[in-house]
């Protein structure tokens, strides 16, 4: 989880074992432990992680060894199986966060501004956690496609499905008037393919990815508005590959788009890998998380082994592209 690119889930977010904040905390432990934390605070740094830790009475250290050894539905029954908690114990703690107003000035000013900000029209904003879930999604809503392109069509981190996480990414910069260039929903040949097998329109999908900024949250959202099983996923993610070349006039056209973007390059075989490769070539960028670093043998470069390989990597890592 990189907490520099997106929010931890919600703090009412109930998916681990039921616990307000529990999911939250752990998106910000596995953060914490791949050094990506950003501005947020994770354990004893945290007032609402130290009461959650309290509660269950877990040290921070020992929750954060958890969430790298497990995931969600393991770490889900490692909590309940670690704490003695009763069933009664947690929903009078869960009412009891999720009721709590800002009891200073400085808190009910925080408030304020966010409304102001972000959401200046909502007047059923109230609690402690309803402000940091403001916060939360004010922050990381917006995305400027102007200055960085959306993930790789490849990218199955939603729903398990190639070009969702794109997909979402363009309806969010679409909603800020940030798109640039791209295209989404029906201007978008690959997102009415996507949006027509999994049977969801792009006015309801932009308003899901405007509203779950949280990869997880959104996959979630995804999952309860589709009828999809793995196995029909699977196949889609097969097709996906061979989107837009259906037909003679199909790879015609792909042919020639392939040559505007890469003349003479002709091993890009597909819309998606060149997707990829246009992505990066537009905006000058190495991104290792879409393609391998070049050979160990390359010479290209002064006429040195590995130096090609060494720069591909140095240019992603400048831009947490590594992969």
């Amino acid at each position: 989880m990189n907490l520099t690119k997106q929010p931890p889930r919600r703090p009412s977010n109930l998916n681990i074992a039921g616990i307000v904040g529990l999911a939250r905390m752990t998106d910000k432990a596995r953060a914490f432990n791949n050094e990506t934390l950003g501005e947020y605070l994770y354990g004893g740094d945290s007032g609402l992680d130290r009461k959650i830790l309290d509660f269950l009475s877990i040290p921070d250290e020992q929750f954060a060894e958890a969430v790298e050894e497990y995931d969600d539905h393991t770490l889900d029954t490692w909590v309940i199986a670690q704490s003695t908690r009763t069933i009664s114990e947690i929903e009078e703690f869960n009412q009891r966060e999720l009721s709590i107003e800002p009891q200073t000035e400085e808190y009910r000013q925080r408030l304020k501004d966010r409304l102001a900000k972000y959401a200046p029209d909502r007047t059923d904003i109230k609690t402690v956690l309803q402000s940091v879930e403001l916060d939360d999604w004010g922050n990381f809503w917006q995305l400027d496609l102007t200055k960085q392109p959306p993930r790789s069509p490849y990218n199955r981190n939603i729903a398990g499905v190639f070009g969702i996480a794109r997909m979402a990414e363009k309806a969010r910069a679409a909603r800020a008037d940030k798109i640039g260039e791209y295209k989404y929903g029906q201007d978008s040949g690959l997102d009415r393919y996507l949006l027509d097998c999994l049977n969801l329109s792009a006015e309801s999908f932009q308003q899901g990815a405007v509203d779950n900024p949280n990869d997880l949250e959104l996959n979630d959202w995804v999952l309860s508005n589709i009828e999809k099983d793995p196995a029909e996923i699977e196949v889609f993610n097969q097709n996906a590959r061979q989107f837009g070349l259906e037909t003679e006039k199909h790879r015609d056209n792909f042919a020639k788009r392939r040559e505007m973007i890469t003349p003479g390059q002709t091993d890009i075989g597909n819309w998606l890998d060149l997707m990829d490769y246009d992505d990066q070539k537009s905006f000058g960028i190495v991104d290792l998380a879409r393609r391998p670093p070049r050979s160990p043998y390359d010479t290209n470069i002064g006429g040195i082994t590995h130096l090609a390989r060494l720069i591909d990597k140095a240019r992603a890592t400048s831009r947490d592209s590594l992969g």
